[in-house]
């Protein structure tokens, strides 16, 4: 027999079950953006790591290469230009498609593989090895899918095509060099500086390089139209070495970034060979107002500033010559040009005009200066 006073279990009210679910409900949504955060910070340092292991790449690359690092004018020129063992030989070119070796690089501008290509374990074919770059080494927080853009071309193209087939495809493009670091500088009023020159003169190596660039850097046309053109003059017989680049500490070799979103919003990537402009691994001047991995004015705009500046606060990580990472925030990298070109680089008085808002406000307060090609600007510190 139960005694007379005992009670029955008492039951949440409907009000005190509100409020815990309310109290649950509170508590994730503190804790949601306190992990989303995380994340985030998570993924950054993953990238500057990664951004690290470039740098310190093209530094054991330079102490085993005369101090040149790699970039177009050294590991690939030689499969846009070529060996000429004569001044009217036809260009011996590297063959760059199908199945190499690790360390070859991809195209022209592909600076990834001839450094740590072995490190990384990359593939030996070509294709396998833009997908090792995009989607295995790419930045944790690039997470857009690219398309293979309908003009690339090579022997190998159908294993691009077939790998995108038969796999999740390529990844977009997670780190760019800033191309005034991979050209060579304008050459004297008088005459060239003499430069690393391979087997053939700096005049004959020039035209093999840029075409129908003019040696004065005076037009916009060629190879390194938006990487230098009318924006940035390198300085006089800049040869893409350690020991000219300026103080290393201060100089990005290689920054978050990704081109090319082009003007109806369709992400891609051309894969050829020999790609236009920058292909894969380059891009222009930060700075210029239409540049297509940064500029607020480019015909891609505002998606390549999502996809390129995609850390916190509209933020992006770079690594310096001298191995340290520096995380940049969108309005720093419109304003500071001099950490994306070589020390004694002249801004044309005639390219301001091009140059976002922050940058022309930068360069207002530089010193006036005269590059080997007879350009008058303001001089880069």
């Amino acid at each position: 027999m139960k005694e007379a006073n005992q009670s029955k279990p008492r039951a949440f009210t409907l009000i005190e079950l509100l409020v815990v679910i309310a109290i649950i409900a509170l508590l994730i949504g503190i804790l949601l953006p306190a992990l989303g955060a995380a994340r985030s910070t998570a993924r950054s340092m993953v990238d500057q790591s990664q951004l690290r292991t470039m740098s310190q790449g093209q530094n054991f690359y330079a102490s085993d290469n005369e101090d040149y690092y790699a970039c177009a004018t050294t590991t690939g020129w030689a499969g846009s230009v070529g060996n000429k063992p004569s001044r009217n030989s036809t260009p011996r070119r590297q063959n760059y498609e199908g199945t190499t070796t690790e360390i070859t690089p991809t195209q022209y501008y592909d600076f990834i593989s001839p450094t740590i290509g072995e490190e990384l374990g990359l593939g030996a074919n070509r294709a396998v090895r833009v997908a090792n770059i995009l989607n295995d080494f790419g930045d944790p927080a690039a997470n857009e899918f690219t398309q293979i853009f309908n003009g690339s071309s090579g022997s190998d193209i159908n294993e691009f095509n077939d790998y995108a087939d038969d796999n999740r495809g390529y990844m977009q493009v997670s780190y760019l060099m800033p191309g005034a670091f991979s050209m060579w500088g304008s050459p004297s009023v008088g005459g060239f500086v003499p430069g690393q020159g391979i087997t053939s003169s700096d005049e004959d190596r020039w035209r093999d390089l840029y075409g129908n660039v003019p040696a004065s850097w005076g037009g916009r046309q060629g190879p390194a139209a938006e990487a230098i053109g009318s924006n940035v003059k390198t300085p006089n017989g800049f040869r893409n070495r350690m020991d000219q680049v300026g103080s290393p500490s201060a100089k990005i070799i290689v920054a978050d970034g990704t081109r090319y979103l082009d003007d109806d919003g369709v992400l891609d990537i051309d894969v050829s060979a020999r790609a236009g402009t920058f292909g894969i691994f380059t891009s222009g001047t930060p700075q210029y107002d239409q540049n297509r991995a940064y500029g607020p004015d480019s015909g891609g705009a505002p998606g390549n500033l999502a996809l390129s500046f995609r850390h916190p606060n509209n933020s992006l990580n770079a690594a310096f010559f001298d191995g340290h990472t520096e995380n940049l925030k969108q309005e720093e990298v419109w304003r500071d040009m001099s950490k994306w070109a070589p020390s004694g680089s002249v801004v044309p008085n005639a390219a301001v005009s091009d140059l976002t808002l922050q940058a022309q406000e930068y360069i207002e307060e530089l010193t006036d200066g005269t590059s080997g090609s007879g350009h008058t600007g303001k001089v880069l510190p």
